[in-house]
Protein backbone atom coordinates (compact mmCIF):
# COMPACT_ATOMS: atom_id res chain seq x y z
CA UNK A 1 0.00 0.00 0.00
CA UNK A 2 1.16 3.51 -0.81
CA UNK A 3 2.74 4.50 2.45
CA UNK A 4 1.40 8.62 1.75
CA UNK A 5 -1.69 10.16 3.86
CA UNK A 6 -5.29 9.89 1.96
CA UNK A 7 -4.50 6.38 0.71
CA UNK A 8 -7.91 5.09 1.30
CA UNK A 9 -10.23 8.16 0.98
CA UNK A 10 -13.73 8.64 -0.58
CA UNK A 11 -13.11 10.15 -3.73
CA UNK A 12 -13.27 14.07 -3.55
CA UNK A 13 -13.96 15.92 -6.84
CA UNK A 14 -12.27 15.53 -9.63
CA UNK A 15 -8.71 16.75 -11.26
CA UNK A 16 -8.68 18.25 -14.65
CA UNK A 17 -5.97 20.53 -16.91
CA UNK A 18 -7.60 21.01 -20.69
CA UNK A 19 -10.09 18.32 -20.73
CA UNK A 20 -8.10 15.79 -19.11
CA UNK A 21 -9.31 14.60 -16.06
CA UNK A 22 -8.75 12.03 -12.92
CA UNK A 23 -10.49 11.10 -9.42
CA UNK A 24 -8.80 13.37 -6.36
CA UNK A 25 -8.36 11.51 -3.68
CA UNK A 26 -7.06 13.72 -1.12
CA UNK A 27 -5.51 17.43 -1.32
CA UNK A 28 -3.75 19.82 0.52
CA UNK A 29 -3.04 23.59 -0.93
CA UNK A 30 -1.02 26.06 0.98
CA UNK A 31 -2.26 29.42 1.42
CA UNK A 32 -1.11 30.85 -2.31
CA UNK A 33 -2.68 27.53 -3.36
CA UNK A 34 0.30 25.94 -3.99
CA UNK A 35 0.38 21.57 -3.95
CA UNK A 36 1.70 20.46 -0.88
CA UNK A 37 0.05 16.93 -1.24
CA UNK A 38 -1.77 15.61 -4.46
CA UNK A 39 -3.23 12.19 -4.63
CA UNK A 40 -5.22 11.27 -7.79
CA UNK A 41 -6.03 8.02 -9.48
CA UNK A 42 -7.34 7.31 -12.84
CA UNK A 43 -6.08 5.66 -16.75
CA UNK A 44 -2.14 5.73 -16.66
CA UNK A 45 -2.17 8.27 -19.72
CA UNK A 46 -4.42 10.60 -17.87
CA UNK A 47 -2.57 10.68 -14.84
CA UNK A 48 1.09 11.14 -15.60
CA UNK A 49 -0.46 14.13 -18.21
CA UNK A 50 -1.71 16.08 -15.16
CA UNK A 51 1.85 15.54 -13.74
CA UNK A 52 3.22 16.64 -16.90
CA UNK A 53 0.87 19.76 -16.84
CA UNK A 54 2.12 20.72 -13.12
CA UNK A 55 5.37 20.37 -13.37
CA UNK A 56 5.56 22.44 -16.88
CA UNK A 57 3.86 25.33 -14.50
CA UNK A 58 0.88 24.30 -15.97
CA UNK A 59 -2.23 25.08 -13.09
CA UNK A 60 -4.94 22.18 -12.19
CA UNK A 61 -8.50 22.23 -11.38
CA UNK A 62 -9.82 20.89 -8.09
CA UNK A 63 -13.26 21.50 -7.03
CA UNK A 64 -12.90 25.30 -8.83
CA UNK A 65 -9.74 25.93 -7.47
CA UNK A 66 -6.92 26.27 -9.29
CA UNK A 67 -3.63 24.66 -7.92
CA UNK A 68 0.12 24.53 -9.04
CA UNK A 69 3.52 23.68 -7.87
CA UNK A 70 5.59 25.84 -5.88
CA UNK A 71 8.50 27.15 -8.02
CA UNK A 72 11.92 25.55 -7.47
CA UNK A 73 10.35 22.73 -5.48
CA UNK A 74 11.46 18.83 -6.31
CA UNK A 75 7.87 17.27 -5.54
CA UNK A 76 8.50 13.47 -4.73
CA UNK A 77 6.41 11.24 -7.14
CA UNK A 78 4.79 7.88 -5.90
CA UNK A 79 2.97 6.17 -8.54
CA UNK A 80 1.60 2.94 -8.92
CA UNK A 81 -1.41 0.46 -10.74
CA UNK A 82 -4.75 -0.08 -8.66
CA UNK A 83 -5.02 -3.76 -8.36
CA UNK A 84 -7.67 -5.30 -10.21
CA UNK A 85 -8.29 -2.24 -12.58
CA UNK A 86 -6.85 -0.35 -15.39
CA UNK A 87 -5.89 2.63 -13.41
CA UNK A 88 -3.13 4.18 -11.74
CA UNK A 89 -2.54 6.06 -8.54
CA UNK A 90 -0.12 9.07 -8.41
CA UNK A 91 0.70 10.91 -5.07
CA UNK A 92 2.75 14.01 -5.25
CA UNK A 93 4.27 15.41 -2.39
CA UNK A 94 6.00 18.40 -1.14
CA UNK A 95 9.57 17.55 0.11
CA UNK A 96 9.09 19.64 3.70
CA UNK A 97 6.10 17.21 3.59
CA UNK A 98 8.24 14.69 4.31
CA UNK A 99 10.75 13.13 7.46
CA UNK A 100 13.12 11.83 5.48
CA UNK A 101 13.40 14.78 3.25
CA UNK A 102 12.83 17.67 4.57
CA UNK A 103 15.50 20.11 5.02
CA UNK A 104 16.26 22.48 8.09
CA UNK A 105 16.79 26.27 7.28
CA UNK A 106 13.57 26.43 5.53
CA UNK A 107 10.81 28.83 6.42
CA UNK A 108 8.30 26.07 7.25
CA UNK A 109 7.71 22.65 6.82
CA UNK A 110 3.82 20.80 6.67
CA UNK A 111 2.49 18.47 8.73
CA UNK A 112 -0.25 15.67 7.23
CA UNK A 113 -2.65 13.32 8.86
CA UNK A 114 -4.77 10.85 7.06
CA UNK A 115 -7.81 12.27 8.59
CA UNK A 116 -8.80 16.16 8.92
CA UNK A 117 -9.58 15.38 12.79
CA UNK A 118 -6.53 13.26 13.12
CA UNK A 119 -3.16 15.86 14.57
CA UNK A 120 0.14 13.53 14.48
CA UNK A 121 1.68 15.18 17.36
CA UNK A 122 4.39 12.23 17.86
CA UNK A 123 5.49 13.59 13.94
CA UNK A 124 4.54 17.40 14.89
CA UNK A 125 7.66 16.67 17.66
CA UNK A 126 9.78 15.05 15.60
CA UNK A 127 9.98 17.14 12.63
CA UNK A 128 9.67 20.20 14.49
CA UNK A 129 13.20 18.60 16.20
CA UNK A 130 14.71 18.41 13.11
CA UNK A 131 13.57 21.42 11.96
CA UNK A 132 14.90 23.81 14.14
CA UNK A 133 18.28 23.89 16.16
CA UNK A 134 16.73 23.89 19.46
CA UNK A 135 17.07 20.61 22.37
CA UNK A 136 13.28 20.03 22.63
CA UNK A 137 11.64 17.16 24.79
CA UNK A 138 9.44 15.27 23.67
CA UNK A 139 6.89 15.85 26.96
CA UNK A 140 7.08 19.39 25.38
CA UNK A 141 4.51 18.24 22.01
CA UNK A 142 1.40 19.05 23.62
CA UNK A 143 2.28 22.87 25.02
CA UNK A 144 4.50 23.50 21.74
CA UNK A 145 1.18 22.57 19.77
CA UNK A 146 -1.37 24.44 21.69
CA UNK A 147 1.20 27.35 21.78
CA UNK A 148 1.76 27.18 17.69
CA UNK A 149 -1.81 27.41 17.24
CA UNK A 150 -3.02 30.01 19.00
CA UNK A 151 -0.62 32.35 19.86
CA UNK A 152 0.35 35.60 16.95
CA UNK A 153 3.62 36.58 16.53
CA UNK A 154 5.34 39.02 15.00
CA UNK A 155 7.73 38.50 11.74
CA UNK A 156 9.83 41.24 10.82
CA UNK A 157 10.41 42.77 7.32
CA UNK A 158 13.46 40.82 6.07
CA UNK A 159 13.66 44.03 3.55
CA UNK A 160 15.23 46.16 6.21
CA UNK A 161 18.67 46.10 7.00
CA UNK A 162 18.47 47.99 10.32
CA UNK A 163 18.10 45.68 12.86
CA UNK A 164 17.23 48.75 15.47
CA UNK A 165 14.28 49.82 12.70
CA UNK A 166 10.96 48.53 14.55
CA UNK A 167 9.26 47.89 11.06
CA UNK A 168 7.16 44.34 11.94
CA UNK A 169 5.45 42.18 9.42
CA UNK A 170 1.34 41.15 9.32
CA UNK A 171 1.21 39.01 12.56
CA UNK A 172 0.22 35.47 12.29
CA UNK A 173 0.12 32.06 14.17
CA UNK A 174 3.09 29.67 13.89
CA UNK A 175 0.97 26.85 13.04
CA UNK A 176 -2.17 27.40 10.67
CA UNK A 177 -4.34 24.77 8.48
CA UNK A 178 -3.78 24.03 5.09
CA UNK A 179 -6.67 23.66 2.35
CA UNK A 180 -7.52 20.09 2.31
CA UNK A 181 -10.22 16.95 1.52
CA UNK A 182 -9.38 13.70 2.05
CA UNK A 183 -6.39 14.36 4.72
CA UNK A 184 -5.68 16.48 7.58
CA UNK A 185 -2.45 19.25 6.98
CA UNK A 186 -0.43 22.35 8.71
CA UNK A 187 2.07 24.64 7.91
CA UNK A 188 4.33 25.15 10.57
CA UNK A 189 6.49 27.85 10.90
CA UNK A 190 10.58 27.36 11.85
CA UNK A 191 11.28 31.17 13.13
CA UNK A 192 14.02 30.34 15.65
CA UNK A 193 13.10 33.29 17.94
CA UNK A 194 9.11 32.14 18.25
CA UNK A 195 9.93 28.89 19.45
CA UNK A 196 12.90 30.11 21.70
CA UNK A 197 10.55 32.26 23.15
CA UNK A 198 7.77 29.76 23.34
CA UNK A 199 10.03 27.87 25.09
CA UNK A 200 11.11 30.49 27.39
CA UNK A 201 8.23 31.60 28.34
CA UNK A 202 6.82 28.04 29.06
CA UNK A 203 9.86 27.01 31.52
CA UNK A 204 9.19 30.19 33.43
CA UNK A 205 5.76 29.89 33.57
CA UNK A 206 6.11 26.18 34.77
CA UNK A 207 3.94 24.78 32.14
CA UNK A 208 6.79 22.56 30.56
CA UNK A 209 10.61 21.66 32.80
Amino acid sequence: MMSVPGYEPQTCGSVSFQGIQAACLGYAVDNMDDVVFLHTAGPQQAVRSLWASLAGNGALEINQTLIRFKRETSYLRFEQPLAMTRLNSLALLHPQASLLQMQPGQDCFYLLSELQEQIPLRLFYTMLNKAVPLPLAPEWTDYLWKVGTRVRFKRRDESIEDEDDEVIGRKERAIVPLKTQGCGGWRVLTALDYWMNVIEHGLLDGQIQ
